[in-house]
Formats: structure tokens, sequence, C-alpha cells
């Protein structure tokens, strides 16, 4: 089958010099006065605002107290702003515009403190109260006391007694407090790289790709509903597992079964893309791309958009390696995952999307490549992409495709069932759970949706029950088992057996101009430490994007002069992930207020050590390949630095400094662990007391609904999971098809499966 051509809508214009905008959302503000007045006194020691002395302060009638700054003397401030010239070279700057970034602060930042509302608004009610009482605490001498070691509230103290006190945090006893070093300092840090007015200029990072120009998507309708409405088949949720079964039953039935596709989150056309750093992780990510476990020890990114995680992956498309499929089809009993059935729906999957190998690394990917062999690798090999057989050089693709070359479901499977089916599509609408019949006592046989539909313009919600014949629940590993909780599936498997294939993070810098916002995000992997226990389980090296709000967060923070000063280094910069397939899991709950999903989840001692193996050989590959810095991102050590001169003296150097690294280890909560892809808690399994679906889909002791995502994975993947969830919904989605024609009277219609 030959790869599908663009929507024949997809049109360019040159009209617009930039995307369209979108403002960001407004937010609910739950901290008292002095309870932000903490929170902004930390935030200040996490990005401070770095001054001259007085005598030469051109602005110095309106410069804040001397406590809350760091106060340089002049030969310190003309070192720093030659350092961060040096930084940003080759790229020029004013001194203005170098005086501006050094002086730049969260509190005389508008912007930062309307993203910080808007993602603190987002944390569950528990962890609301806990922020409160903590801040609470903080503004009071005894409290103080207690957290500080200080007997001062903490925004009374200076500037470097913040910075010991979250020095302090770091190296705690206590979790919890070590916890709170890693969520402050990440915070900060987000924040100050989403609304910072001077980072962009300084660096010369552009707000969109170097060969950008306005498109405009399929032009996508949107049903309004009344308080019921009536369709075939509805599917919850709309990212890559909806797209694959909306375009089978589509290419199926043609116009004779109706689909209704409901989706929680809102549709962006391409002219919005890709969205700026300010505002695109709240538009389109799960709670701002900030969900955090309850133990704090890792951090999840899940999409929350029209397309889900395939309008904000970043296009790898690798099929699951053999040895996983041989687990799941003979430990899992379920053979037909290592077939010639299950073979066909990821071949099917694979040329729809049109993947391609045609890729040319950009640095970043082409020092993995190349370190990776020089360091005795024998798997480093290029990522296919999911680009209709074009090359795609694009690093900006988590924010949106401008050029629609990504096929996930907005750009390829969606397009097509709409112009072959009959298909509809709801935005806004938040599925709260599956309706059965009443009638039928002896089975649960599904029959709709009931929902609260949001308009995309404001408005009052309203309550709407979608009547179906058949309900596919593809809202994700975080959302499906909250659907089929809430629907009274009483399987206790539901919400078990979350995986997260979770990462830590390796940075390199280099003397070259890099430029890593250039070239697709990642393209090439090394696979030589994917098995280390010879059961599957082990370590990824993968490059990531390099979007400055994506990246940076998790570069080290020591002190606020030395972030700023590493976050200038950015278009010198090269940051990779260890990524592993986890063998241990946790499980997903309903939050008892808001019936959002909350994660228990940490990452278990035998599975962060595979994420050392991958952080240690990251170092390795830097080092071969000359990297000038080289920063493991675990708070509380230092980086190597590469010095100049005898190379057999700093081969010798970069082996000491590895033995301490190899010491430091990788413990959460401080350690950075962060997760973007979720799986498993709707397991598929051979016995319904093994999991929550049987081998087709079919959620067990039930007739008429289904799971179809990544969820329903036995175990983790192994590898970036868009096209195994693909083609599990498509061998889903078959089962489907074939039920319906059991079951349904659909008149001359011709079979394509």
């Amino acid at each position: 089958m030959a790869a599908p051509p663009p929507p024949s809508s997809l049109s360019s214009s040159s009209s617009s010099s930039s995307p369209k905008e979108i403002p960001l959302p407004d937010s609910t503000d739950f901290l008292s006065e002095s309870q932000w007045a903490v929170f902004m006194a930390l935030m200040d020691t996490i990005a401070p605002a770095i001054l001259p002395p007085k005598s030469i302060d051109s602005s110095d009638n309106n410069a804040p107290d001397d406590k809350s700054v760091l106060r340089l003397s002049q030969q310190e401030y003309a070192a720093a702003a030659s350092d961060i010239r040096a930084a940003v070279s080759p790229h020029e700057v004013t001194a203005e515009t170098i005086e501006s970034y050094l002086r730049e602060r969260p509190s005389d930042n508008p912007m930062f403190e309307k993203i910080m509302k808007l993602v603190l608004s987002g944390l569950p009610p528990s962890k609301k109260r806990e922020l409160k009482i903590l801040l609470s605490v903080l503004s009071t001498r005894p409290g103080s006391l207690i957290l500080t070691s200080y007997g001062t509230p903490l925004p009374q103290l200076g500037l470097e007694d913040r910075t010991r006190v979250l020095e302090g945090w770091r190296e705690s006893r206590l979790w919890a407090v070590r916890g709170l070093f890693k969520s402050m300092t990440t915070l900060g840090k987000l924040g100050f790289l989403r609304s910072s007015n001077t980072f962009a200029p300084l660096t010369g990072f552009p707000s969109v790709p170097k060969e950008w120009v306005a498109t405009s998507s399929f032009p996508f309708e949107f049903i309004r509903p009344t308080a019921e409405v009536e369709t075939d088949v509805v599917i919850i949720g709309s990212g890559c597992g909806s797209g694959v079964v909306t375009n089978r039953l589509a290419n199926t039935f043609g116009k004779g079964v109706k689909v209704l596709v409901l989706e929680k989150g809102e549709h962006f056309d391409a002219s919005y893309f890709p969205m700026s750093q300010t505002v695109g992780l709240s538009a389109m990510f799960e709670a701002g791309g900030v969900v955090e476990s309850d133990d704090g020890s890792i951090t999840v990114t899940a999409g929350s958009c029209f397309g889900g995680g395939g309008t904000v992956n970043w296009s790898a498309s690798l099929q699951p390696q053999d040895f996983v499929r041989k687990d799941w089809a003979e430990t899992y009993k379920m053979p037909f995952f290592d077939g010639r059935e299950f073979q066909e729906c990821l071949d099917h999957v694979w040329e729809k999307m049109g993947v391609t190998d045609k890729i040319t690394p950009n640095h970043g990917n082409q020092v993995l490549l190349n370190g990776g062999r020089q360091t005795g690798c024998k798997r480093c090999k290029i990522v296919p992409q999911n680009t209709r057989g074009q090359p795609h050089n694009c690093g900006y693709c988590t924010l949106g495709c401008a050029n629609g070359e990504k096929m996930g479901p907005v750009n390829g499977w969606f397009p097509e069932a709409v112009e072959k089916g009959a298909v509809e599509f709801m935005e806004g609408f938040r599925a709260e759970r599956v309706l059965f019949d009443e009638k039928k006592k002896s089975k649960k046989v599904a029959c709709g949706v009931a929902g609260v539909w949001t308009p995309k313009e404001g408005g009052e919600p309203i309550k709407v029950v979608v009547k179906a014949k058949k309900v596919v629940v593809s809202a994700g590993t975080l959302w499906s088992p909250v659907v089929l909780m809430n629907s009274g599936i009483k399987n206790p498997q539901v919400g078990k057996n979350l995986y997260l294939h979770p990462v830590n993070f390796v940075a390199g810098a280099f003397d070259e101009d890099i430029r890593p916002w250039e070239g697709g995000s990642l393209t090439t992997v090394v696979g030589d430490f994917e098995d280390l226990d010879g059961k599957g389980h082990g370590a990824k090296l993968e490059a990531m994007s390099m979007m400055p709000s994506l990246a940076l967060p998790f570069l080290t923070w020591r002190s606020g002069s030395d972030y700023k000063l590493m976050a200038a280094k950015y278009r010198h910069i090269n940051q990779y992930i260890s990524i592993i397939r986890d063998r241990d899991t946790g499980y997903i709950y309903r939050d008892p207020y808001t019936g959002d999903p909350r994660i228990s989840y940490t990452p278990s001692d035998f599975d962060r050590a595979h994420n050392f193996v991958g952080v240690l050989e990251l170092c390795k590959i830097l080092h071969a390949t000359g990297a000038r810095e080289i920063h493991p991102c675990l708070p509380g050590f230092q980086p190597f630095v590469r010095s100049q001169g005898d190379s057999k003296k700093t081969d010798k150097a970069f082996k000491k400094w590895l033995r301490k690294l190899k010491k430091h280890g990788n413990k959460p909560p401080v350690a950075p662990f962060v997760s973007a892809h979720q799986m498993g808690t709707c397991r598929m399994s051979a016995k319904a007391k093994d999991g929550v679906v049987d081998p087709r889909g079919r959620v067990w002791d039930t007739e008429g609904l289904y799971v179809a995502d990544a969820s329903i994975f036995p175990t983790a993947s192994g590898v970036n999971p868009m096209v195994t969830t693909m083609a599990l919904a498509d061998w889903v989605a078959r089962g489907i098809c074939e039920d319906i024609k059991d079951e349904l009277v659909v008149e001359k219609v011709p079979s394509r499966l």
C-alpha cells in the first residue's frame, strides 16, 4: 500500500509571518498573598536578577532590594557578561541584551506569574493543600526555623541564604524535603523558560522553523451537541488508537456505520503551529505537561488535545522487538502477537503513514550515531519517521506539526476516515462513564456514553448522553482506566500494571554552533543496552526534542547564576535520554475529589539501575565526540569540563570523573525521572483474572465495550509506543468490524478487511 498523499485541504499561504496565537487560559488562584510571596521568593532564587554594583547600574533607581538579587562586583559582573557573550557566540548580541537577560527574574515578569498560577491550578486537591501548608509554614519564624534552619521567614532571607536553603533541601535525609527541592527548582526553571522575554533574543532561538510557511490543515467540523446524541459507534479519545479504529471502520463500512469521536481537549488548526514556548504546553498537554506521581519521583507528560500523543510526539516509528512479541505470545498466552496477523497490522500502519528512514540526522542525532560506534556499540541505527516517505527536518513538532508531514490521527487517519465514512467529532467533551443497557441483566451490554460538553467559546457546560451500539474507550493509559472505574467495571486489574518507560537525562555542550532546534528531534538510537537482564529489560539511548521549555528544565540547578549561564549555552547544547523498558509497575487511581487520574509509581532500584547504565554510556559517547562539557542531569554532581591540551590527561581525568559518577547514582526523588510513554493499565490478557480486555480488546464480562490504546499493552513495549499502539488498535478494530457484521444490518457494504 502506497503512502497516502497529504490531505487535499492542506494549503499554504505567505500572508502570515508567524503562527496564530492563543491566549493562556485563565486559572484560579488558590494561594494567599503571603503564600504567594514565599513561592515567588523561591522562584527568584532559582532564576535571580544578577546586577552590577550600584555605582554603575544604569537603572539603579528602579533596582530591587539588594537582599533579593545577586549584586556582583564590577569585575564579577564583567566576567559574567563575558561568559554570556561567549555562550551565545557566534550569535551577536548587544550589551543591553546581555544586561536584560542577567537582570530578568520571575517576580518582575507578569507572564511568569500567570504561567505558574495555571500550572499550580492543575495540581490535585491534596497537593494544593500540602503546598498551601508548606508556604504558610515558611512565612513564619518557627516554621522557617524548622524547614530552613533560619529563624526568619523565607521571603525576608537574602538570596544567598535562600540558595543555601535549597541546597539543604537537596541533601536532606527526608524524601519529602528532597522532593521539595526537585519540584521547586523544576517549576522555577520551567516558568523562567516559558515566560522569559530575553532568552530567545539572547540565544537566537527562532519562534518557528527556518522554512516555516503558514498552512491550514484538514477542515474538521465539530458538532455542537444537544442533551442527547445518537450514533452507531462512539469512541472516547482522539489519539493514535482512536485514529486507527475510526479509519478502519470508515474503510470497511463507508457511510453505512456512523462513528462519533469524543475529545476532551481542543483542536488547533495547523495555522497555530508550532505553538509558542509560553502557551504550547498548557494548550496541548495534560496539566500543562506537569503531572507528578504521588511521591514526586517521576513527572509524566501526555498529550491532551485533538490527536492526542499523535499530535505532540516526535515522529519516532519503531516496531516492537521480537523478544517483546515472543514474551506477549508465550508468557501471556496470546500467540497472535508472534504471528502473521499482528505483523500484518504492523505493516498496515507502517505503510499507511509512509514511515521512512530517509533521514539526515541533525548534529545531536549524528553525535549519538557516531559516538555510539566510537565507543564500540554495534546497534546504532536510524529511527524511522511517520512522515509520508518524506524527510522531516522540523524539531518543533512536539508543539504541533505546521506542515502536516507527521501522519498521526489529525493529518492522516481522520481525514481519510471523514472522506470515506460517516464520521463526526466533538471536542471539549469529558466522558464520565460508559452506559449499559439496564434491560439486559445477565451481562453488561454497552449502549452509550455520558459526559459533560463545554463550549469552546466558553459558557455553561451541559450534560450529554451519547447513545451507541458499540463503545470504544481510547482515552489513553491515564484516562481509560478511570472511565472504566467510573462505569462500574469491578475488575481489580483496572488501573494496575502501569508502565512508564522512565528516562534520565544527559546534556553535552559543544564548541560548535549546533542550533539544536534545527532538524528532526529523534532520528537515531543506540540499542546495545536494551536487554541487560536477559529478559528484555534495559536502556535505549536517544536524542530528545530540544525545544527550550522541554529540554532545559531538566538541566541541573546548582545556583541561580550557574543555571542562567548554562541555559545561555543553549545553541551549543545537545541533550539525550536513557529510556528503559521498565519491569516494575505502578498503578492509576481516581482522585476522590476531581475524578482525575492519579499516579502511584516510583522507579524501582532494578529499573533505575538500567537508566544509570544508559547515563554512563551517554557520558562516554559525549566524551568520544568531543563535548566541551558533559552534564549528567543529577543534582549534587558536577559536570565534566574538558581542558585544553594533552588528550591523554583529559582521558585520564574523564575516567576519574566517571568513577565518581558511578558512586553518585540516580536516586529519586532528587534525580529527575520523566515519562512520555504510558502503558498497561487496561492490560490485554488470555484470562479475565489477569487483565481488563480479552485478546480482541473486548472488556471482560461485557458486550459492545472495547479498549484500543496503549493501556492494553501486556507489558512495556520497550520502544516508542506509537506504532505498537496503532497496530494493536488495528487488531482490535478488525474484531469490532467482525462483531458489527454479525450484529448490525448494513446494506450493500463491501468488506475491505
